[in-house]
């Protein structure tokens, strides 16, 4: 979890992510809430990593997810 330093209480939800293709690999954080879709995150990667959403696929558990479906 990341600390909001805007506010010495509240805590920005965060979840590691896995980033890995053909070559490489590297470990991520980003800030989350429980509603935010697999599109969403998507975009989000896209922005701030470059990976765009049509090559991304996001796995959790071990289950291949949807863009509709949200963390929550």
């Amino acid at each position: 979890q990341i600390r909001n330093p805007k506010s010495h209480n509240s805590v920005i939800p965060s979840m590691p992510v896995g980033v890995e293709d053909a070559t490489s690999s590297a470990n991520i954080t980003l800030r989350v809430q429980p509603h935010i879709t697999i599109a969403t995150l998507k975009e989000q990667v896209f922005r701030e990593y470059g990976f765009h959403p049509l090559v991304q696929r996001w796995i959790i558990g071990q289950s291949l997810c949807s863009d509709g479906r949200s963390l929550g």
